[in-house]
């Protein structure tokens, strides 16, 4: 039986689902989710994903997004490859962490909303023994940001999926319609089995029969049993406009981020906005830094991570830096 199909367009939506090899555990202990949760965040910076909703399980994740650009497998291989790295290294185990390639469905439009980020949301509801007495109780999943304000991360696009709403439309009442979303939400606890994705036509496809058809139209038979459709490269941020802002913000010279053994933290900054805002690979951005080795890319990125953990107060200059950045490129 071949791979199932990758069908990838700009404005596409799709439900996602990772599940552990052999169904074994992907998150031990609290830091796991936390990094898994750092590593959607860092996909939507640099891939632009738009989030609806997720839920991280025990053993298996969910994520419900579109991507504006065509590069739904890039996203998700950077995303689950990124943390599988860093899970092994951690808990210092060998081999696969993740059984095979991701599943996901293309979904159609905003008239599934509601139905499909709910079952998602009602996963920790769902096992024999629930894992919460409360659904938003659950912290590892976005339904918490959906019931208080106050939980809510810039990377989910709550109102984007409350706005879907039938009753919403032609009115002006958000908050009437956050309500209602939460009371469909809870209401699926009566069955909290229940599967909108299981119309799936083919187990890929949900939508109307004229979306059926047309993305199936779309849809080609790779020639080789290894063969995945490839998005076209998202375009991304260039590589000099990040160069530029973080030179910039830090009142330096350019030429600082290519000097070897240079330790300045505006270089390590640059490498880690270049990371998560361009396309480049590691090897290709070695030489921006006056680096010979892709691998040392790597090195600067990650003693960021560990300044802008000591410091809340470069976090937030970083995450100003990276809107600034963003926002150029709307």
């Amino acid at each position: 039986m071949g791979r199932p199909f990758r069908v990838e367009f700009p404005g596409a939506i799709y439900h996602a689902m990772a599940r552990g090899n052999a169904r074994h555990r992907i998150f031990r202990e609290e830091r796991d989710y936390q990094r898994f949760l750092e590593g959607i965040e860092a996909t939507v910076d640099k891939f632009a994903f738009e989030i609806f909703g997720f839920v991280c399980m025990p053993n298996h994740i969910h994520l419900f997004f579109r991507t504006p650009e065509s590069n739904l497998s890039r996203g998700m291989q950077y995303l689950l490859s990124g943390y599988a790295n860093w899970y092994n290294a951690r808990h210092q185990r060998p081999g696969h962490l993740f059984q095979g390639r991701f599943k996901s469905e293309l979904i159609e439009g905003e008239s599934y909303f509601w139905a499909v980020s709910r079952y998602i949301h009602l996963n920790p509801m769902r096992s024999k023994k629930p894992l919460v007495k409360q659904l938003e109780q659950w912290n590892w999943s976005s339904y918490p940001g959906y019931c208080r304000k106050r939980d809510r991360v810039d990377w989910i696009a709550y109102d984007t999926v409350i706005r879907a709403w039938e009753g919403w439309r032609g009115g002006k009442d958000l908050q009437r319609a956050a309500d209602a979303y939460r009371r469909f939400v809870l209401s699926g606890l009566e069955n909290p089995h229940e599967n909108p994705l299981a119309a799936a036509v083919d187990g890929w496809l949900l939508g109307s029969r004229e979306f059926v058809e047309r993305i199936k139209r779309l849809a080609k038979e790779p020639t080789h049993h290894d063969e995945v459709p490839l998005a076209r490269r998202l375009r991304g941020i260039p590589l000099v406009d990040v160069l530029l802002a973080t030179a910039s913000h830090f009142e330096v010279d350019m030429t600082v981020f290519t000097e070897q053994r240079n330790a300045l933290l505006c270089r390590d900054v640059a490498a880690w906005l270049a990371r998560r805002l361009t396309t480049l690979t590691m090897r290709e951005l070695a030489g921006s830094f006056g680096l010979r080795h892709p691998d040392s890319v790597a090195n600067l990125t990650r003693r960021a991570d560990r300044a802008m953990k000591k410091s809340p107060r470069l976090r937030n200059e970083v995450d100003a830096i990276r809107r600034e950045l963003l926002q150029m490129e709307k």
